[in-house]
């Protein structure tokens, strides 16, 4: 799996940060995911993250062919 997070908060216009302080969701969390640095992502934070930048799980996770 890759995280496409980064892409999509560029695209929305949002921080890491903005993003944490919003959602309650740790900042060394979201650095995590969006680094590839983590291998389960709890549903609860999934969901934070979806509504509030109003996309779907494929928007920010996708497979990666390469493994």
């Amino acid at each position: 799996m890759k995280v496409t997070l980064n892409q999509v908060l560029d695209q929305k216009g949002v921080s890491q940060n903005q993003l944490a302080k919003d959602t309650g969701i740790s900042t060394s969390t979201l650095r995590n995911l969006n680094h590839n640095r983590t291998t389960r992502i709890s549903f609860d934070v999934l969901e934070k993250i979806c509504m509030y930048l109003n996309c779907g799980i494929e928007d920010i996770l996708s497979l990666d062919s390469a493994s």
